[in-house]
């Protein structure tokens, strides 16, 4: 493929690449919502509300309630930076999801770090992430098959939404490797070094690792949007995820 692309081709390509590997990053953290984030909700977190628990399943519906909500929002934010000129451009979006992924396990880590054994801790931190991952997926989510599209010659259009899916496959697989350090009675787990003995400890991962992922993105953002050779991916409306 690389002998019949131009140099700005390549370049273009280059950046999905990039980008990809970053979204692996966010969406292995925010696809805890199907794993450890309802163990959590079913195990440790008081889900009584005006006298009826809500069943632990039921917790994820809250992404797709902030969705619906926030998704008539967003195009309205995104439109009006637009016309005062100072939009974020594609790259710095996906940071920004990724920053906001970060920030939302913060909230939850102070849930939990002064909870007792035994003690559950209120809904409203849960609802919290969630409200704040759901704006991080329309920051970051709605722009990626755009991105694809835009950046791709038509030629390798396919190929290139196939690598992509490639990315958020790999997510969920990341995703279920993460879920498996969730903390244990008489277990101590380890990442990289990092012991997991609590709640606070397996929050914290996704925290640090969104966090990283997000300050390096930032970085990178200038750069990435010299090599997009004046392909401007700036008001997007938010579109059906495409993970």
């Amino acid at each position: 493929m690389e002998g019949s692309l131009t140099k700005i081709e390549r370049s273009r390509i280059f950046v999905i690449y990039i980008i990809a590997f970053f979204v692996i990053f966010f969406w292995a953290a925010y696809e805890q919502a199907g794993a450890s984030l309802t163990l959590f909700a079913a195990e440790q977190t008081d889900r009584f509300v005006l006298g009826w628990e809500v069943p632990a399943s039921w917790i994820q519906s809250l992404n797709p309630f902030f969705v619906v909500i926030l998704a008539a929002i967003m195009p309205g934010v995104w439109n009006l930076l637009y016309k005062r000129g100072i939009e974020p451009a594609s790259p710095t979006k996906q940071a920004i999801g990724l920053l906001l992924l970060s920030l939302g396990y913060l909230v939850i880590c102070f849930g939990v770090k002064e909870t007792q054994p035994g003690v559950k801790v209120s809904l409203i931190w849960l609802t919290g992430l969630y409200f704040i991952h759901t704006i991080g997926e329309l920051c970051l989510s709605p722009i990626g098959l755009s991105m694809v599209n835009k950046l791709t010659p038509v030629r390798f259009a396919s190929l290139m939404m196939g690598i992509w899916y490639l990315s958020t496959s790999t997510a969920n697989k990341f995703a279920g490797t993460l879920g498996g350090l969730y903390p244990e009675d008489g277990k101590v787990k380890t990442l990289l070094g990092f012991r997991i003995e609590t709640m606070f400890d397996f929050f914290m991962v996704f925290v640090i690792m969104s966090g990283v992922a997000s300050l390096i993105l930032f970085l990178l953002s200038k750069k990435l949007q010299k090599m997009m050779h004046g392909v401007c991916l700036l008001y997007t409306s938010p579109s059906p995820r495409d993970s």
